[in-house]
């Protein structure tokens, strides 16, 4: 018999959004722009509720150089008044106390913006990740912002050894997935859904379905050996029996598996064509 799924639901979050050049995302690529989300997810689970990133600040909304300065103009950083995490937890009945685990993919601009908001939670980062936000090499210096690193300094972390998939609640429902290489720490997650299906959420260890598929990372990559075998760790994970891998960045993976009012409850949510 199947083991009782003790998530309730996951929230795809309505995104901000950044626009970049082709090259950034994949290895080789280049010369076109791509416009794609920043999201964060929340997964209400029976112990209560976790975040998977935190997105873009909320001092950003409607006007993202207030937060980003010269960033915002070099992403063409667009965060609308909608889109601040605070609101969107409000708008599905909860408050930013409410939530009691934040996972972090890793400590890039782009999904810490809102750490500020949670700095009671228990958290879950790659080990040495912040390490590493702190004094990174001059290859990706620039995608810290020492506001974040400093919000990151109020909450309570447990590091997850690299090489190590940690299983939040001990019942296989919430699972962290090492999949270091983009950064020292970069964590994914697996979710078993209530339907029994699987939902994993890879973060920056892949930015397009294309680098899962050749195998091929970006340029900002700080370990191409350990990112290489990350990327081929998904794509094994998305060959298993019921599994839906959804690229964070994606365009295509959002537009495909968001549901309109982004409630996740089951891979029919998830694959509705």
């Amino acid at each position: 018999m199947p083991v009782s799924s003790t998530v309730r639901r996951v929230w795809a979050l309505d995104a901000p959004e950044l626009t970049v050049d082709c090259g950034i995302l994949m290895l080789g690529t280049g010369g076109q722009e791509d416009t794609i989300p920043s999201p964060s997810f929340l997964v209400e689970h029976a112990e209560g509720l976790l975040l998977f990133d935190t997105g873009l600040a909320t001092s950003g909304a409607g006007d993202p150089a207030a937060a980003y300065g010269p960033l915002a103009d070099a992403f063409k950083i667009s965060i609308p008044e909608h889109c601040r995490l605070d609101r969107q937890l409000g708008s599905i009945g909860y408050k930013t106390a409410d939530v009691r685990r934040i996972v972090l993919s890793h400590m890039h601009f782009d999904h810490t913006g809102g750490l500020d908001l949670f700095p009671g939670a228990e958290g879950f980062i790659g080990a040495g990740e912040l390490r590493y936000a702190r004094t990174p090499s001059d290859l990706d210096a620039g995608f810290f912002r020492e506001e974040d690193i400093a919000a990151a300094g109020k909450i309570a972390w447990n590091e997850v050894p690299a090489g190590y998939d940690h299983d939040v609640f001990g019942d296989g429902s919430v699972v962290l997935l090492s999949l270091h290489g983009h950064t020292p720490g970069t964590l994914g997650l697996k979710i078993r859904l209530p339907d029994e299906s699987t939902l994993v959420l890879t973060s920056d260890a892949a930015h397009k379905r294309a680098n899962v598929a050749a195998t091929v990372g970006m340029p900002f990559d700080v370990d191409r050996l350990n990112k290489n075998a990350s990327l081929q760790k998904v794509k094994l994970l998305g060959a298993q029996p019921g599994t839906t891998v959804w690229i964070s960045h994606d365009p295509q993976d959002w537009a495909e598996f968001r549901p309109a009012e982004g409630e996740i409850t089951s891979a029919a949510d998830l694959n509705r064509a």
